[in-house]
């Protein structure tokens, strides 16, 4: 029984996709740096920071620096205190806010004894982004689809150098939900068949929110320019065919006024790769931050500890308004059959029964159910008729329809 359901499922992931060969890679002169990944804000929230150590490109991911003593130092008196949330994330204990004029410090002592400290840095100065805005665009590589942006403006002349993130939303609606499920209603030794029905499909399969977060380091300086003020800055593009604006997305930007030394590190770290993942990766060469191990001056620390103030916008996008006219995102969901062959109807029940308890396809029928009862046992990849396997039900508390 046990070969045979792997024989099945073997099948089952060989009418949804291709084998692809693993191909092995190997890091040579790895170094285990810590890694600081923070951003404190002017915003009156529980902040947080981020450790975790340096990973080889083979490896899996990033490996938590867990059990930590973090805390953030204000003008050389105040004192506030982080506390584990989850592996390697620290939250203050207490909400508090970057205020202007105010020296901050980072200062953390990992669970092995090691202390490290930052530079004192201070608040820049807040600047609110004007607008947010989407527009049809063609990228450099040809490509159609929606382009991002945003404006913003400081009459003082006093900002200067600014970094973005977003964080997008998207709903996902599968193109072959059915309102119905097949289940087993009887089974078991001895039978000469299994027993069918159907039962109503939830309601939360079929409408799902999706998140995607920014991955790449957008800065920029106007300190060369005649005035502090950013047009048409392009912060993000989405392709026509990308599942992101198949049906309504939403985009927040967050835009960060930094100091002229945090612009430099973020300069030179954007310049080995787009991804942020490089925070937890080893590169060529070292980035130099501000913090420095208390124990011994050549132990390497990778990160910044920052003090930015923030400013966000959030938008909606329907993408008929713009991008109607273009091909837009499609899943493969061809419907597929399993058929009997020359095995007795019990086995052939046994590979439908298996194919439910997959969960790697759902029911969906293109033709009414048949008057006589029977059930054409038809389905289509899980992902086609549920929409939880790309997100989840519940809509955002700030998603408007």
């Amino acid at each position: 029984m046990i070969n045979r359901r792997i024989l099945i499922l073997l099948g089952i992931c060989s009418m949804m996709s291709g084998c692809i060969d693993p191909f092995e890679i190997e890091t040579e002169n790895f170094e285990n740096i810590l890694v600081v990944n923070t951003t404190i804000t002017n915003e009156m929230k529980n902040q947080e920071v981020l450790l975790t150590r340096t990973f080889r490109f083979e490896d899996d991911g990033p490996i938590s620096e867990e059990g930590a003593i973090v805390k953030v130092i204000e003008d050389a008196s105040v004192e506030y205190l982080f506390e584990e949330s989850s592996p390697g994330t620290y939250r203050s204990v207490q909400e508090f806010a970057a205020s202007s004029g105010k020296e901050y410090q980072l200062s953390l002592q990992t669970a092995d004894g090691k202390s490290y400290v930052s530079d004192k840095v201070i608040l820049p100065q807040e600047t609110s982004i004007e607008r947010i805005y989407p527009q049809r665009i063609t990228n450099d590589n040809g490509g159609e689809g929606l382009g991002i942006f945003v404006d913003t403006f400081d009459p003082t002349g006093n900002s200067q150098y600014y970094r973005y993130e977003f964080k997008e939303t998207y709903r996902v609606v599968p193109p072959k939900w059915y309102p119905f499920d097949l289940i087993v209603t009887r089974d078991g030794p001895g039978l000469l068949f299994f027993d069918f029905d159907f039962v109503e499909r939830p309601e939360t399969q079929k409408i799902c929110y999706a998140n995607s977060i920014s991955n790449n380091i957008k800065i920029v300086n106007t300190a060369i320019l005649e005035e502090d003020r950013i047009m048409g800055l392009e912060v993000n593009f989405i392709p026509a065919e990308d599942i992101r604006i198949k049906d309504r997305y939403s985009v927040l930007v967050r835009q960060y006024v930094q100091s002229r030394e945090a612009n430099g590190f973020y300069q030179i770290l954007s310049s080995f790769s787009e991804s942020e993942s490089l925070f937890s990766q080893i590169q060529p060469g070292f980035v130099t931050g501000n913090i420095i191990s208390e124990n011994n001056q050549d132990d390497k620390v990778l990160g910044y500890f920052d003090v930015s103030s923030v400013s966000e916008q959030r938008i909606f996008v329907d993408r008929d308004d713009f991008l109607a006219d273009l091909p837009s995102f499609e899943l493969e969901c061809d419907i597929f059959r399993p058929e009997q062959g020359f095995g007795t109807l019990l086995e052939y029940h046994m590979l439908i029964r298996d194919f439910i308890d997959s969960n790697t396809v759902r029911y969906y029928s293109d033709v009414p159910l048949p008057p006589d009862g029977s059930i054409p046992f038809t389905f289509v990849r899980r992902v086609c008729g549920d929409c939880t396997t790309s997100g989840v039900s519940e809509a955002p508390d700030f998603w408007i329809d």
